[in-house]
């Protein structure tokens, strides 16, 4: 009787949700779906249980990544770079991640990173006011203290470049104008993930130099 009860919840447990993508399940599940245009994570195991919205659905791109992903950031740049992210889960880690694909003009995947599972904000274009096309991230988790920026170069020909991975979020961009300099502020994030005491955020501003295509934090 016992063994019939389990099974019976297995199975109540790994049945298809409405608009399922992917699931993790051990007697209860969490479950990545879409539901009226949004990307959604039911997460069982919490009492009640949660609904996360992740971001809108874009379908358009659902193409360009597995099926057990689910993009939510597909954005273009005016020199033909194509960035679609996609929110999937680990099954290893049992955790929900987001995959960020760069497609160079001609179409070609040229490179891969990893994001945390919610987008806070997003960017693309000459975003310091030169020729050069940047693309700009920042992910969160459920906590706070978990965010992570990434700055990307997009170059006319080759890969992508990774310019600035840091913890915290990424503000304000400018432009080399007279008198001004090129770069972009950061809400660097202080927190060491164990002392509550360092809990905080520190702005910084990187500066950009458009000869060797670097950013560089400013000394004060």
């Amino acid at each position: 009787m016992i063994r019939t009860l389990v099974m019976l919840q297995l199975a109540a447990a790994t049945a298809s949700a409405p608009g399922q993508i992917d699931s993790i399940c051990r007697a209860k599940c969490e479950v990545l779906a879409v539901r009226a245009g949004e990307v959604r994570l039911i997460n069982q195991w919490l009492s009640p249980a949660t609904n996360i919205d992740l971001g809108k659905y874009a379908g358009g791109s659902q193409s360009l990544v597995p099926r057990a992903e689910a993009p939510v950031l597909d954005v273009r740049s005016r020199g033909g770079w194509r960035v679609v992210a996609s929110v999937y889960f680990d099954h290893g880690q049992d955790d929900v991640l987001t995959h960020v694909r760069f497609f160079a003009p001609g179409g070609e995947l040229r490179a891969t990173s990893d994001a945390l599972m919610l987008i806070e904000q997003a960017k693309i274009g000459n975003l310091f006011g030169g020729p050069e096309e940047i693309f700009a991230i920042t992910s969160n988790e459920e906590h706070s203290y978990n965010t992570q920026t990434e700055v990307w170069l997009l170059p006319a020909s080759g890969d992508p470049k990774l310019l600035l991975a840091i913890s915290g979020d990424f503000g304000r961009f400018s432009s080399q104008v007279p008198g001004g300099v090129a770069g972009m502020t950061v809400a660097r994030q202080t927190y060491d993930g164990e002392h509550a005491e360092t809990k905080g955020t520190v702005e910084e501003f990187y500066v950009w130099d458009s000869k060797s295509k670097l950013l560089t934090l400013q000394r004060r």
